[in-house]
């Protein structure tokens, strides 16, 4: 697939932006820091240019993330299906459907703009701004302000730094590149609290949340010699601590600090669906897999939901991800 040309797409939107009036923005499923963060920066700045935005997620604001400025206006449940917009604008989705289902309203729109990170993203918008080498989708989205020429507040830049951060793994992951810490520093000089954030993000995690990542660790397997760590949590294990997915948070990581494991894969059951998150290290490309079961992400971090149950499920994932390691 041959990606886009940034600045082109870039220049498209911005006329996007300047010519229309109402927009709609939307994440993904089970959204994150960098989705929500992304989401808010634009709608922000949009609003600051006088426009009208309503703000979508097929899922609810996770608890951990509902600092961020503005979350508690961003809508849940259903899409507003007969409403006519401008532009809808879809962060962090590598297809229409990782944001739910949003037939009606992008057909309503009499525009479609895709930003996005993944390298499995599909050219499903009339604008397509993608680009698998940036840290995240809040990096590309401070690279559109700055094309467009805008100055982003002390609350842009906090949304945007959560963005970074979490995507990044606080700058851990491989995708970090001396411009994302380019835009990290710059989002710092706006003088919002980055340490309060940190501390929200990485130091604060609720009592049901630690019950839940104590279930997944008494559950760890380590297989393939050592090089595949796995994780599985049953809808029985959320009855019964009282959580939800959103108390799954960074489970995954544990499982890559054991020395020697190469991958490692989380199976959560979700409805009549199985949730599969993976993580790896090296020339471990987990998008390969996540993408042949529906998914899709980053060579090293991915995700996909099966049609299965948990032993069904497990083992197709596990023989596949073996072939890997």
């Amino acid at each position: 697939m041959r990606t886009p040309d940034l600045e082109k797409e870039f220049r498209k939107l911005e006329n996007i932006i300047m010519s229309g009036e109402s927009f709609f923005l939307a994440g993904h499923l089970n959204p994150d820091g960098d989705t929500l963060g992304s989401m808010l920066a634009i709608s922000s700045v949009l609003k600051r240019l006088g426009k009208k935005v309503f703000l979508f997620s097929s899922d609810p604001v996770p608890e951990n993330l509902s600092f961020l400025p503005h979350a508690a206006g961003i809508r849940t449940g259903r899409p507003p299906a007969r409403r006519r917009f401008d532009a809808a604008i879809l962060l962090e989705c590598s297809t229409p459907a990782r944001g739910g289902d949003l037939s009606a309203v992008l057909r309503n729109s009499g525009k479609v703009v895709n930003i996005d990170h993944h390298k499995t993203s599909e050219l499903y918008g009339d604008v397509n701004i993608l680009e698998s080498h940036s840290s995240s989708t809040a990096e590309i989205v401070y690279r559109l302000f700055y094309s467009m020429n805008v100055s982003v507040t002390k609350t842009e830049a906090a949304c945007l730094y959560v963005g970074i951060v979490t995507d990044t793994g606080r700058f851990h992951f491989p995708a970090t590149s001396p411009r994302t810490l380019e835009v990290a520093s710059r989002l710092l000089e706006t003088g919002f609290k980055f340490s309060r954030i940190n501390d929200l993000l990485y130091a604060t995690k609720s009592f049901t949340a630690l019950k839940v990542l104590g279930r997944g660790l008494e559950r760890l397997e380590l297989l393939a010699g050592g090089r595949l760590a796995v994780m599985s949590l049953e809808r029985s294990d959320f009855v019964s601590l009282g959580a939800s997915p959103e108390h799954t948070e960074n489970i995954i990581n544990y499982g890559m600090m054991v020395p020697g494991v190469k991958a490692a894969v989380l199976f959560r059951e979700d409805g009549d669906r199985l949730s599969v998150t993976f993580r790896s290290r090296g020339h471990v490309d987990v998008s390969l897999l996540a993408k042949r079961f529906g998914g899709g992400g980053h060579r090293n971090a991915a995700g996909c939901k099966i049609k299965a149950g948990m032993r069904e499920g497990r083992k197709k994932v596990i023989e596949g991800i073996q072939s890997l390691i």
